[in-house]
């Protein structure tokens, strides 16, 4: 009986060694996102942990003559942040069924919002800066809100990289790591700012 090779039946043998590199490269790659993302929350887990040791050793919370800013913003802010996850949800799954002008048009808006959501932070941050020197309660406070919006500010950079390869047609349904990567990213820093508002403007 003839032994059939793979090069008789149509198969190079080193490509049927490198069939599965893609897929181990973005399962690599997406775990490194998730280590990431774990390391963020740590951070961010410190910074609430020191928020409620401060608050809960103290007499009065906020201190006496302490105003808290005014939570319209951060309501604001909110929709806006939710707004920009669903647009960014869309643009993943547009690419995952290999339409890239859903992918141009949904990273485009989440990108936008992303602008909108710093604009309004920036102004918020021009009243907290009286706030900050003033007491534990209003350099907490500033500091939760400025460590969240430089990550907002590298999601945003990485949704501009997503929009300017999509526009060079850089991705497809079989290659989108880096649109994978970004959503993941995004999902976090939404997760992240809801817990902010919840432990800042709600709870307080």
């Amino acid at each position: 009986m003839a032994q059939v090779t793979l090069r008789d039946r149509g198969v190079h043998p080193a490509s049927r060694a490198t069939d599965g590199a893609p897929v181990r490269q973005k399962n690599v790659g997406l775990l490194g996102v998730g280590f990431f993302i774990v390391s963020e929350s740590t951070f961010f887990l410190g910074l609430f942990l020191a928020w409620f040791f401060t608050r809960n050793t103290s007499d009065v919370w906020p201190p006496a003559g302490v105003v808290p800013p005014p939570i319209a913003p951060a309501v604001f802010n909110t929709v806006v942040a939710l707004l920009s996850t669903v647009a960014v949800c869309f643009a993943n799954r547009a690419l995952a069924h290999n339409d890239r002008q859903g992918l141009v048009r949904g990273i485009a808006s989440a990108g936008a919002l992303g602008v909108l959501f710093m604009a309004v932070q920036a102004a918020e941050f021009t009243d907290l800066a009286m706030l900050a020197q003033g007491s534990a309660y209003g350099s907490t406070f500033t500091f939760l809100l400025l460590f969240h919006v430089i990550r907002v500010f590298v999601g945003v950079v990485l949704m501009g990289v997503v929009l300017v390869r999509a526009l060079l047609g850089h991705f497809s349904s079989k290659r989108r790591l880096l649109v994978q990567a970004t959503a993941m990213y995004w999902y976090f820093i939404t997760g992240v700012w809801l817990v902010v508002f919840a432990v800042l403007y709600l709870i307080g």
